[in-house]
């Protein structure tokens, strides 16, 4: 095996990953991915929708990579657009979850990414806050893969923690941390049928070239007309269960509505015995649905190939994302992006969801602090695993603020790599010249309503 030695090494294929080791190669990097799954794209090739890019106030924050995507599945049909939704966000963009990989793997391809599958991490090399290495296992034994620069995607942070940074798990009080679930999807549906069964506000509605009439591609509602036989049966723990719909065909639906309590995501065992109980639990509920729900009589149903997992490790930042900067839509003179899906709690003891809405104009910045472990040089946190509370986490750990953090990340760390820089002595300003040169957000830079400016005394808690 050739020697493994790059400029930037992104560390987890989910879109975040995805994003980071893109931009990073377009950036100039010599980049490599590795990816403990046999693919990448992680939750988006489940089916989820790629939440959100348009604000409470009908305004697009969300634009790039994370935009070309949507655009370049749109010509493959693997895609409709950003929908107009008149429920607890004004728009939603659902996704074919095949296509959304095919797609990401080509454009990986075309950036010049070396991507390596099945690679997992099992430790660092690290001194004085500098990462080495990582050391991984893949298949023929233990490899060391070197860069000047990282960026950890892996969602629980596993190399800012194998390199000594500080965390916490869910809610610091508590410890609690939202379900794990699994995605089902159904074929053979009539999906106009399911909506007019179980929609509890108006559908989102789209066409597609090959079928001009419209039909719904995301609705939510609940199972409390099937209460009693729900309980009875067990499918799911409580009454008045949600459930979540999306598509972007006329007969296929992926359907997220499963929720196992408990699980620690960075325990493999834990994490083993969730995929278990997760797969038992969406095959039960695609029977129930199969008997007792119109639409679905004459479906078949896969269940995804994996638990989601909603949120495991924070990393203590530079700055920590808190509870106010979501409900106030916050401003950072250092923002590398904004989020704008509201906070969504998933509750750790009955898993039913709960929406927030993001004040101020819809949304909030991600300051590029958020993104920088204490202590650590030449590493930065991207996903899930950024420095925020466990509530504005239920809005950051979405995918369409992934892929933004993704992008910002990898053109940061791949400026690192070529002026030998340190990630918190970087040029921020420069960072966020090409960020905007790319569209990744418009020329505002934090400078609307409840600014923080970057300072020490703005660093959080």
């Amino acid at each position: 095996m050739a020697e493994l030695d790059y400029d930037v090494l992104v560390i987890g294929g989910g879109v975040t990953g995805i994003a980071a080791a893109t931009a990073a190669a377009k950036t100039g990097a010599r980049t490599a991915l590795v990816e403990i799954k046999p693919f990448v794209g992680g939750n988006a090739t489940t089916g989820l929708c790629l939440h959100n890019y348009i604000t409470k106030n009908d305004r697009q924050v969300v634009f790039g990579l994370a935009q070309e995507i949507v655009d370049r599945l749109i010509d493959m049909g693997g895609a409709v657009g950003h929908v107009p939704f008149h429920g607890f966000v004004s728009a939603v963009t659902p996704v074919d979850g095949e296509l959304f990989r095919i797609l990401v793997t080509e454009m990986l391809a075309e950036a010049g990414v070396t991507v390596m599958y099945g690679v997992n991490v099992v430790g660092v090399e690290a001194e004085g806050g500098h990462v080495e290495g990582i050391q991984c296992a893949v298949k023929g034994g233990l490899r060391t893969i070197r860069a000047k620069t990282y960026v950890d995607s892996s969602g629980d942070a596993d190399v800012a923690v194998f390199a000594g940074a500080n965390f916490w798990k869910g809610e610091k009080e508590t410890g609690k941390m939202q379900p794990v679930s699994m995605l089902l999807r159904c074929y053979g549906t009539d999906n106009k049928r399911i909506a007019e069964e179980m929609a509890v506000s108006e559908p989102a509605m789209a066409t597609r070239p090959d079928h001009p009439e419209p039909f719904p591609v995301y609705f939510n509602g609940s199972f409390s007309k099937w209460n009693d036989v729900i309980l009875e049966q067990g499918i799911f723990p409580n009454e008045d269960h949600k459930v979540f719909f999306n598509t972007v065909w006329p007969n296929h639906i992926n359907v997220n509505t499963s929720a196992v309590f408990g699980i620690d995501g960075t325990d493999p065992l834990s994490l083993s015995r969730a995929a278990v109980a997760l797969t038992r639990q969406v095959a039960n509920a695609g029977q129930f649905l199969k008997e007792y729900v119109p639409g679905f009589k004459d479906a078949y149903f896969v269940p995804a190939a994996f638990p989601g997992v909603r949120e495991t490790r924070h990393i203590e930042g530079l700055y920590e994302i808190s509870d106010e900067d979501a409900d106030t839509g916050r401003k950072f003179e250092d923002t590398i992006g904004q989020v704008c899906f509201p906070v969504d709690i998933h509750d750790p003891d009955t898993g039913q969801a709960t929406f927030y809405q993001i004040g101020g104009d819809g949304a909030f910045d991600i300051p590029y602090r958020a993104l920088v472990p204490k202590g650590l040089g030449n590493v930065l946190v991207a996903g899930r695993c950024i420095s925020v509370s466990s509530y504005a986490h239920g809005a950051t750990r979405n995918m369409a603020p992934c892929l933004v953090m993704g992008e910002s990340a990898g053109v940061a760390t791949a400026l690192a790599a070529q002026q030998n820089v340190s990630m918190p002595g970087l040029d921020v300003n420069r960072l966020q010249d090409i960020l905007e040169e790319r569209g990744v957000f418009l020329g505002d830079r934090g400078k609307s309503q409840n600014q923080e400016a970057l300072s020490p005394a703005s660093r959080g808690s």
